[in-house]
């Protein structure tokens, strides 16, 4: 379990009290785990594995959740960031969310992330809904081997999952919010040179369709990095 000493009682209890869990030391270990390291930008992401991969995590996951408690909790799943657009250059770590109706998260669907080898790392920044879950790929022979794959588990209303999903679906389906969005990823993608991972996340939100879909759900975007 998440940095050895709590069990999955002990994490999923933190998480109903917000001011408890701003003390978990959980991103200490996503540090320690790798994820600001080695986040290398590539123009070649190998779409059709990655979507394979996440179809097939998602069914281990869904496999440990009881059938009424997805359907009492409108649980869904999106594969979402840069590795859910097809051709869109980015990083090799995986993102996708857990949705479900009104927080907090059923236990079951907690418990199941923790069984399938993630770990829990706490709240995102933006929001304390907002569940981070880490887990370190092994896939042997693949470019995916030891990258980092990320899911939120979120209410279905948060803003911040709103985004991911329209910017997937946009970007999709509209070659002229791709190519925004592409441009903004691939000019940012010098701040990875220096393992500066919030200097290119502030960066790729310079694009107009962040600009606007940032407005749109009610989030403050992050400035472009000092230079």
């Amino acid at each position: 379990m998440s940095l050895g000493e709590y069990t999955a009682d002990q994490l999923y209890d933190m998480i109903l009290h917000p001011e408890t869990l701003k003390s978990y030391p959980g991103f200490k270990l996503a540090l320690e785990m790798g994820i600001a390291n080695n986040m290398a930008f590539y123009h070649d992401l190998p779409y059709e594995e990655i979507k394979q991969f996440v179809g097939e995590e998602k069914e281990a996951i869904f496999r440990n959740i009881p059938a009424e408690i997805v359907a009492d909790n409108e649980v869904t799943w999106e594969h979402v960031g840069s590795t859910s657009i097809k051709g869109m250059p980015g990083t090799l770590f995986p993102d996708s969310l857990i949705l479900y109706k009104k927080y907090p998260p059923p236990r079951e669907v907690f418990e199941a992330l923790m069984s399938s080898g993630f770990v829990f790392i706490g709240a995102g920044p933006l929001d304390p809904a907002d569940l981070w879950f880490l887990k370190k790929i092994s896939r042997e022979g693949s470019r995916l081997d030891s990258q980092i794959y990320k899911i939120h588990l979120t209410p279905c209303t948060l803003g911040a999952s709103q985004l991911l999903i329209e910017t997937r679906d946009r970007c999709n389906n509209n070659p002229a919010d791709f190519e925004d969005y592409k441009n903004a990823k691939v000019a940012a993608a010098v701040h990875l040179q220096d393992n500066n991972v919030m200097g290119y996340k502030g960066a790729k939100c310079q694009s107009k369709l962040l600009k606007e879909l940032s407005q749109k759900y009610g989030i403050k975007q992050a400035g472009p990095p000092k230079q």
